[in-house]
């Protein structure tokens, strides 16, 4: 019995190895990730390999407004595969098709980004561990993502409150859009002294979240826009609903047309394609796997 034991698990340890030597921690730089297999994919419904696995779900929001939203829920095998890229670079205007752009680096799931130089210089930009603009001013909300791809939040972030390293991490990406929707598990809905102070409570839209949920685990959380599919949702009402989603850090991406879901070489949201917006960045989730499927 013992031997039949033994036997089972160093059949399990080689498995388990085979899948690592088959896996790559992706480079820190703007290239994309590993070649997809189609017949990962099950529809628009999931894909998974031994590297990452992505579930998509929508629904309805439970109130009188019946907006309906869409998230893709995602786990990675190695931070390295939660990336960014520009359409062009990042010292750039250039703006291109969102889905273009998820294309050409391989994305597993993509959504768009916090449209970068629309802040004219301010804030701070760093993506994929380059630093593109350093000039906080104590307005804004930023998120940072660290080499474990752990989330951080610093509420209106001045001169001296963000860098390039956290607690010995090097920052790999740093977003300045916002606001902070979810903090440490709860729900953030003071923006009194923030830029978003004005349209905080009362403005609806579609809208995109990028959210922590536990280590290397995500969700990106989007909704419809008023006049189609509902009637959008404000900020405080998504900030609430990211954390009955099981966010633990939540922060708000650019929305409106901008507002991108894209999976399996489509868009999952409900922005018509004639209106969908010319994006400068996005944000996406890649395969590290370079073995072969069963059916390959």
């Amino acid at each position: 019995m013992l031997k039949r034991l033994l036997t089972i698990l160093i059949c399990l340890l080689m498995l388990a190895g085979s899948a690592l030597a088959d896996s790559v921690k992706l480079p820190i730089d703007f290239s994309g990730g590993t070649r997809l297999r189609p017949k990962m994919f099950n529809g628009m419904e999931s894909y998974e390999d031994p590297t990452i696995s992505v579930v998509i779900e929508t629904g309805f929001l439970d109130d009188f407004t019946q907006t309906q939203w869409w998230s893709a829920t995602i786990k990675i095998g190695d931070a390295s595969q939660l990336r960014t890229v520009a359409a062009e670079s990042f010292d750039t205007n250039s703006v291109w098709p969102g889905k273009e752009l998820a294309k050409e680096v391989n994305a597993v799931v993509a959504i768009n980004g916090d449209y970068y130089n629309y802040f004219r210089g301010r804030g701070l930009v760093i993506r994929q561990a380059i630093t593109y603009i350093d000039n906080l001013q104590g307005l804004r909300d930023i998120l940072q993502i660290d080499e474990d791809g752990d989330f951080h939040l610093i509420r209106r972030a001045n001169v001296g409150d963000a860098g390039k390293e956290i607690n010995g991490k090097l920052v790999i990406n740093s977003f300045f859009f916002g606001p902070a929707l979810v903090i440490d598990g709860v729900a953030t809905t003071d923006w009194k002294q923030n830029e978003w102070r004005d349209m905080a409570r009362d403005a609806r839209s579609a809208r995109m979240a990028l959210c922590q949920i536990g280590p290397l685990e995500y969700k990106v959380i989007c909704c419809s826009a008023m006049n189609r599919k509902g009637k959008g949702m404000t900020l405080e009402t998504f900030a609430n609903f990211c954390q009955s989603q099981g966010a633990i850090q939540a922060y708000n991406l650019d929305g409106g047309d901008s507002t991108m879901l894209y999976f399996h070489g489509e868009l999952v949201n409900d922005v018509p394609a004639e209106r969908q917006r010319d994006l400068m960045d996005i944000v996406y989730f890649a395969s590290a796997w370079n073995g072969k499927s069963k059916q390959e």
